[in-house]
């Protein structure tokens, strides 16, 4: 499923099957530890998942526009030329107390860290030669509440 789930990703620029995935699969790992380091541990956990794939470098913290994206999957078109899709993801965390009002309150900042990352140079020469997908992605403990591409303005 996860294989097929990265050529989804990769082929046809979809994704949400590779991270619901990842985020079932983190669910499934986790301890209440888990939940205590927050948002590093996600982001660990699904940059291990996303490197089992040869079809892309994973970099995360990749500093763009003056800030650091949690992920930017850039594909490994040297041996992979048939990928078509890269993507930026940021994560937004939650604690499993934190209200619905800060959960949308980081949705919108998720979404406008994206945009201003997407307009760094270092984006257009990475992504070169592919759909760029922005992808704001939220988490309340182990429980992925929210994934969604955000348009390219």
């Amino acid at each position: 499923d996860l294989d097929e789930a990265y050529f989804t990703m990769a082929l046809r620029g979809d994704i949400q099957p590779a991270l619901t995935l990842i985020a079932q699969a983190y669910k499934n790992a986790s301890s209440v530890r888990s939940g205590m380091e927050g948002e590093r541990n996600v982001q660990g956990f699904i940059s291990a998942y996303l490197s089992l794939t040869p079809l892309y470098l994973i970099a995360p913290e990749t500093e763009l526009a003056h800030g650091y994206c949690d992920l930017f999957l850039m594909p490994d078109r040297k041996r992979y030329p048939e990928v078509a899709h890269s993507y930026i993801l940021e994560l937004k965390y939650l604690a499993a107390k934190d209200s619905q009002a800060e959960a949308d309150r980081q949705w919108e900042e998720a979404t406008e860290q994206l945009h201003h990352y997407a307009t760094d140079r270092k984006v257009t020469l990475m992504a070169q030669g592919t759909g760029l997908h922005l992808i704001r992605m939220q988490m309340q403990g182990a429980e992925l509440t929210r994934v969604e591409e955000v348009p390219i303005t």
